[in-house]
């Protein structure tokens, strides 16, 4: 009974894995370090990139884009695709798709 309650209350103890979120971007964003533009650009994700997006902060998400981790504005970010119309195709990897970057 005691070793089931510690297992219990050690399991409680751990943290619980951020779940994923799927969202696009909405224009050319700049990808950064942290969550503001005093960061380091890391890349400009494309627009209509497919991001996996984990935390939002003070306007700021945290995501997940082609094995790169960092922050993009919240201000770029859609939890669909619709507007990027039928057939679109982002840019790849690295590249954006027009127009100026933002944050």
């Amino acid at each position: 009974m005691i070793r089931n309650t510690l297992i219990a209350a050690t399991l409680a103890l751990l943290p619980v894995a951020a779940s994923a979120t799927e969202g696009w971007t909405t224009a050319g964003v700049n990808f950064r370090e942290g969550p503001s533009t005093q960061y380091t650009v890391i890349t400009a994700l494309p627009r209509c990139a497919v991001i996996e997006t984990y935390e939002w902060q003070n306007g700021w998400v945290r995501a997940a884009w082609q094995g790169h981790n960092g922050w993009l504005s919240g201000r770029y970010v859609a939890d669909n695709n619709a507007h990027c119309g039928s057939g679109y195709h982002a840019a790849p990897s690295g590249g954006h798709s027009g127009g100026q970057s933002g944050y």
